[in-house]
């Protein structure tokens, strides 16, 4: 695209059009060549041939007048082509610009307004020949050193800017600038609004300068903050500061889960002259504890965000159900449990089943719970933590989940027949989680379970008793913890489980779920990588190369920058996250005391084209009644002219009930013959291969089966009727933008009434190298859409079967998941999913040219690839139309077995196991139909 051109106030935004000027030239030839169409007159030839001349006489021109009307008609089209805009400049001034940008996090959610204010001024300077200074508060290349550049090289750099999720370094900055003469520049400064305790020394430096203009967001642009976030008795409560407290401002707060799910959204408001205001969200605890990313809706920002790590949430724990789980509580050994766990994580009780469907970070097991099984073996190696209590069962058969070796039998210590004093507690070492408590006195243990002395006992010993024996011992299994209290639960070995410290040592061993391979000692020193960063718009990415690792005991006390971006860190198994902004206290609202002010988006640039082409229209319309004069034909009756005049004014004038009648044309076609559908996008490759690609499947739906679709239409879902399509086929992008919500109301109203809509993501070739990426646009599109819980087709489902007998889904690739409504038994759809999501690019693999050759470049997976996607085409439209019909052959053998039953004295069939393999193999037939 060529870059703009600029004269004076005007700016032209095409302007290779101008060259059609350089055509005007001929225009004149051709026309100064060409004589106006002669007069017809009927007259007497005989009498005019008695006075003819025989001279020859030349032909008349075009009139001059006529001519440079046309040609000025002609320059007009061309400067309307070019798009000229009117803006107005910001200043007049010849003296060349220091232009500084805050292009920090806090930028980001005014981004749009700072690029095109930079433009402005840029281009002003390039149509005056200026130098220009181009200083980025955050300069990731060096490019501020270059100084004062021509304003054409700093136009392109302007283009190339981006926003980054740092701070400004507005002193590092300033020690740029002094190296700099800027006596004789102009400087303006295009800010974030906000003040990092550095301002004035800032601007200090710049008065030096010559004419001073500082630039600030509007109200409702000027960032949020992340504040605290605390936990209630219903959900969580989260705090959000803001710099510029001038007026109302209300905005949504969206929580997400880490797969990029929305679980909810709240409202914040900020009356007049408030800093703060809290959210409240009401969640379940299952679901509070999914919750890793909370941000303001249609507002990015790295420093809007506020990422949760391992430390956030009540964490979910079971209780291993035992033989004592139906006794009194008193007598109960997990009524201990309970009530030392209660206040600081939420408590899941069941067998173990039950337990790992709802995957607890620590599962507690007393010795009435013991289990052996195999699941709980896989669930330890896996990465869970296995804490479990020691008693009669352990004492006399151990086993092998157990952190160390045990001896049989239990040591009985202060009976009647023992020698030894009951045993306290000694004080607990450095290297060991409970470290810092205090021991009290009083608790005494009177029997425990002894571990082998050794190397490796002494090694995994976290508590001991006064005598120097294990009375609490851990150690890793797979990716897994086992912890092992020598004493029982409850209270019948020791009176520990009735003291504080029991609630403090369990509470200690929380934070220690699924981050065994972590150091577990308080003076660690284990580092922190980075294992997903935010860009300055607050999304999640790869680290950058310049990601460095963080110290585990400078950690809590690093600032981001770009040595250590915010996001996500890991160290072993544990993740902690380091958020853009700390302490929001620290951030107040940039003044401009000192400096010329302004808000971006006070200059609005003005369109010219539509005024061009409108006055075009009119001068052609006069072109037309001033041919109709030169030629003499104005010269009949004054009816004969007016009904000229009436039908030019007819033509001219726009009638909105035209639009509206082909709109209902439209509709009534699509109502009353078969139409398959695909979203307009706004993207020409894309919907141009959705529009092909629906094409190939209406011929193939035509030639292989008795659907005979009239053809394809593409709508625009903000304004088109969408209820007579079957489903909707939508190319979802990685760029696609949040829904309108009349729009949004569209489509639910769409899939209630019995239409699907087809999410094609069309990205499994990325997501082969970013398996667990959310895909940002279909993030999007499901937070306004009433999308049901989705879980993959079985191998019976009627998508297989509709038509043909297939096993995959493929399009332009074949291996992406496909995603269907989890539970529509009981749906009044007859049984037909309202969304259907996949990532294999199906409309790449329909779409063919007039030769049935494919448009794009198939990769073969599996046989005959294209082939297959072709029937999966098929089935799709007849699942779509027909329901559940073909779903009836799941419960075929059922069926036939009922029927066998009901007859007297017949034999029932035998059982049949319902039909999941194709009737015919692929190669052996081209279409098979069931």
């Amino acid at each position: 695209m060529a870059p703009a051109l600029i004269l004076g106030p005007v700016t032209f935004l095409a302007p290779l059009a101008l060259f059609g000027l350089l055509v005007l030239p001929i225009i004149w030839w051709v026309l100064k060549i060409t004589p106006p169409k002669p007069l017809l007159q009927i007259f007497p030839p005989l009498r005019l041939l008695a006075d003819i001349s025989k001279e020859e006489d030349t032909p008349n021109a075009t009139p001059i007048w006529l001519l440079l009307f046309r040609l000025f008609m002609g320059a007009l089209l061309a400067v309307a082509l070019a798009n000229p805009i009117l803006f107005k400049p910001d200043v007049e001034t010849n003296r060349p610009l220091a232009l500084i940008i805050d292009n920090g996090w806090a930028a980001a959610g005014n981004w749009p307004a700072v690029i095109s204010e930079a433009e402005a001024l840029t281009s002003q300077a390039v149509s005056k020949n200026q130098m220009v200074a181009l200083l980025r508060t955050v300069d990731l290349r060096g490019d501020n050193t270059q100084g004062f550049i021509p304003a054409a090289e700093a136009l392109k750099a302007v283009r190339t800017l981006q926003v980054t999720a740092y701070e400004p370094e507005r002193i590092k900055l300033a020690d740029q600038i002094r190296g700099l003469d800027l006596s004789k520049a102009d400087i303006f400064w295009l800010s974030d609004g906000v003040d990092y305790g550095v301002a004035d020394d800032f601007k200090d430096t710049l008065k030096s300068g010559g004419d001073q203009k500082i630039y600030s967001p509007a109200s409702a642009f000027s960032p949020l903050l992340a504040g605290k976030i605390e936990e209630t008795a219903n959900g969580f409560r989260t705090t959000w500061h803001r710099t510029d407290t001038s007026s109302l401002r209300s905005q949504s707060i969206v929580a997400f889960s880490p797969q990029g799910r929305v679980l909810a959204r709240t409202e914040l408001t900020f009356l007049p002259g408030e800093a703060k205001a809290e959210a409240e969200f009401e969640l379940p605890a299952e679901l509070r504890n999914r919750v890793s990313l909370l941000k303001p809706e249609g507002f990015p920002s790295a420093g809007s965000v506020k990422l949760l790590d391992d430390s956030w949430g009540r964490p979910l724990v079971g209780l291993l159900k035992g033989s004592d789980a139906n006794t009194q509580p008193l007598l109960s050994e997990w009524h201990y449990i309970e009530e030392a766990l209660q206040p600081s994580a939420d408590i899941y009780k069941g067998d173990l089943d039950e337990l790992l469907a709802v995957s607890p970070g620590i599962i507690f097991m007393t010795d009435r719970a013991r289990s052996e099984s195999p699941l709980l073996v896989k669930y330890v190696e896996d990465g869970g933590m296995l804490v479990r209590f020691a008693g009669p069962k352990l004492a006399k058969r151990s086993d092998k989940l157990l952190p160390v070796l045990l001896r049989v039998g239990g040591r009985d210590i202060g009976g009647a027949l023992a020698w030894e004093e009951p045993q306290g507690f000694d004080t607990f070492s450095e290297d060991s989680p409970f470290f810092g408590l205090s021991v009290r006195e009083d608790i005494v243990v009177r029997k425990q379970i002894l571990a082998t002395p050794g190397a490796e006992t002494d090694a995994n010993t976290w508590a001991r008793l006064a005598d120097g024996s294990p009375v609490i011992t851990s150690g890793t299994r797979g990716l897994g913890r086992v912890v092992l209290f020598h004493v029982t639960a409850g209270p019948d070995w020791s009176t520990l489980p009735l003291s504080g410290l029991y609630v403090q040592m369990l509470d200690r061993l929380l934070p220690l779920a699924r981050s065994t391979s972590s150091p577990i000692n308080n003076n660690s020193n284990g580092a922190w990588t980075a294992e997903r960063t935010l860009d300055g718009y607050g999304n999640l990415q790869t680290p950058p190369l310049t990601a460095g690792a963080i110290a585990d005991t400078e950690f809590k006390d690093t600032k981001p920058g770009r040595d250590h971006p915010p996001g996500l860190y890991r160290q072993g198994l544990r993740r902690q996250a380091l958020n853009a902004v700390k302490n929001p206290d620290d951030y107040s609202n940039l003044s401009a005391s000192g400096m010329g002010k302004a808000v971006y988006g006070g200059r609005k640039p003005k369109s010219l084209s539509g005024i061009l082409l409108g006055l075009l229209a009119v001068m052609m319309a006069l072109d037309v009644a001033m041919s109709l004069l030169a030629s003499g034909r104005l010269r009949g009756s004054f009816m004969q002219s007016s009904a000229a005049i009436l039908l030019a004014v007819i033509l001219f004038f726009p009638i909105d009930s035209h639009a509206q009648s082909n709109a209902n044309n439209d509709a009534q076609n699509d109502a009353l013959g078969l139409h398959l559908a695909y979203v307009i996008t706004g993207n020409s490759e894309t919907d141009r291969l959705s529009k092909s690609g629906l094409e190939g499947l209406v011929f193939e739906l035509t030639r292989r089966t008795t659907i005979e679709p009239v053809g394809v239409r593409g709508v625009n879902l903000d304004t088109d009727v969408i209820d007579f399509y079957p489903f909707l086929y939508w190319p979802v992008g990685r760029e696609a933008g949040d829904l309108k919500p009349e729009t949004a109301a569209k489509l639910n109203r769409f899939m209630q009434a019995g239409g699907t809509l087809v999410l094609d993501t069309q990205d499994q070739d990325r997501k082969r190298l970013f398996a667990n990426e959310t895909h940002p646009g279909l993030a999007k599109l499901s937070e306004n859409l009433d999308i049901p819980r989705l879980s993959a087709p079985s191998k019976t489902h009627v998508l297989t079967k509709s038509f043909y007998l297939i096993k995959d889904y493929p399009g332009r690739w074949a291996d992406g998941a496909v995603w269907v409504e989890a539970d529509i038994r009981g749906s009044s759809r007859d049984g037909v999913s309202s969304v259907i999501v996949g990532s294999n690019d199906w409309a790449a693999a329909w779409a063919k040219d007039d030769r049935g050759r494919s448009l794009s470049v198939i990769e073969n997976e599996i046989p005959r690839q294209q082939e297959m996607a072709m029937r999966f085409g098929v089935n799709l439209a007849m699942y779509a139309l027909s329901g559940n019909y073909k779903g009836d052959q799941v419960h075929a053998a059922k069926i036939i077995e009922r029927l066998g039953e009901g007859l007297n004295g017949a034999i029932a069939p035998e059982e049949v196991e319902p039909l999941t393999e194709p009737l015919v193999e692929p190669e052996q037939q081209q279409g098979t139909e069931q």
